[in-house]
């Protein structure tokens, strides 16, 4: 680390970790000009070396995705690495509306049905209502289903969620609640999934001392 004498200013590297994993061939630099090629490739193999060590630190993700940084402090002669772990973070939201529908009205006073309630999720582009259940009974109503009267709840209850959350399958997706009653009333309990990263406590130093030894 004989390079460290010479700089003032901290260079800052980091690496993608999917899996635990972080992809040493491919560095984020954020001052790149003041490291030269091959000061970055001795970085990296120290990285390498000690990649269980600084594993070893506290730091949980709930979907075995994190972030290594390693910071450059030439004023001390160290690198300190730090790792950033990803979480899921769920966000509540709610939409209601009265709706409109002559068709819908004359289902419910025809058949004499009090509520409608249906749970959804969905995520990576794809979403689906899991269940619907009539006045407390699961039915078997589907986006297939044949009868008049079930597509017409399939597609206002479907209709709606788009309305009001329009891309809640994308990425991570999202999930929730629907219930609509005899008074043409809808309740969407929506849940967004959302993934973020945490910077974790831990610290792993190395300092020049440690490198010449070796």
């Amino acid at each position: 680390m004989s390079f460290l004498r010479t700089r003032k200013d901290k260079v800052y590297i980091s690496w993608s970790a999917p899996d635990g994993n972080p992809e040493l061939q491919w560095p984020h630099m954020f001052n790149s000009m003041v490291l030269p090629q091959n000061i970055l490739d001795i970085v990296v193999e120290i990285t390498d070396s000690k990649i269980n060590e600084i594993f070893d630190m506290d730091c949980y993700s709930e979907t075995d995705y994190y972030s290594l940084s390693a910071e450059i402090d030439p004023k001390e002669k160290k690198i300190v690495y730090s790792l950033d772990a990803e979480y899921y973070n769920n966000q509540a939201e709610t939409y209601e509306n009265k709706l409109n529908n002559p068709e819908l009205e004359d289902y419910f006073k025809r058949t004499g049905i009090e509520i409608i309630e249906a749970r959804y999720s969905g995520g990576g582009d794809s979403g689906d209502i899991d269940s619907i259940t009539i006045d407390g009974i699961s039915s078997n109503i589907t986006w297939h289903s044949n009868s008049d009267d079930d597509k017409l709840i399939w597609n206002t209850l479907y209709d709606n969620l788009e309305n009001a959350y329009g891309g809640w399958e994308i990425d991570d997706g999202s999930s929730g609640t629907i219930e609509l009653n005899n008074n043409l009333e809808i309740v969407i309990s929506h849940e967004w999934s959302m993934r973020e990263m945490e910077t974790c406590e831990g610290r792993y130093v190395i300092t020049e001392n440690d490198i010449e030894e070796e």
